[in-house]
């Protein structure tokens, strides 16, 4: 930090003698640093997130950090890349989905393995969309959301998952969202 590596600050998480002061000094620094560059500053926080949320340092110093951090969270929602992206994603999973729902149905030759087809198809699109945006928004849910999205099997139900992982604030609420779609 003596030489101002703002590049390198993401990473002070990890190093020895870190404190919540030095931290905060950090980002303060980062701040300055990135700004006029939302989307910079927004991905470099990000960064930090998660580095601070892997590095062994006492939990209530993680706390605070992640308490400041995600007050920049929507930075990232903000972003037209980061928007484009999940979009982009989301229509990705849906088209595969459509795809392979309308191949499994064509092979089975009935109109009812159509319809079923389609219903498969869209659900897993869904699933795929889910998982992708809490990877987008939430890395360290990653796991849990493919755990947890993949007992989910009404369209209805993964919609909403979708839009609501896409608004909410914060891992803790993306969490209990995941572990309530799963029930």
């Amino acid at each position: 930090m003596s030489e101002h590596a703002v590049v390198l600050y993401a990473l002070l998480p990890t190093m020895a003698g870190v404190d919540v002061s030095l931290l905060n000094k950090a980002i303060d620094e980062m701040l300055e640093y990135y700004k006029g560059d939302d989307a910079k500053l927004a991905q470099e926080l990000r960064w930090m997130g998660v580095v601070l949320r892997r590095a062994k340092l006492p939990r209530a110093v993680k706390q605070q950090i992640e308490e400041r951090l995600n007050m920049w969270d929507d930075l990232m929602e903000r972003d037209p890349k980061m928007r484009k992206i999940r979009k982009e994603s989301e229509a990705k999973g849906l088209a595969e989905g459509l795809a392979k729902g309308k191949m499994q149905g064509l092979m089975e030759g009935k109109e009812q393995g159509l319809a079923q087809g389609r219903a498969a198809g869209l659900t897993e699109g869904l699933q795929k969309a889910v998982i992708t945006a809490v990877k987008l928004r939430f890395p360290p849910l990653t796991e849990l959301a493919e755990e947890r999205i993949a007992r989910v099997n009404k369209p209805e139900k993964l919609n909403l998952l979708l839009d609501q992982i896409t608004s909410v604030p914060d891992e803790t609420t993306a969490r209990m969202l995941l572990d309530l779609a799963a029930a």
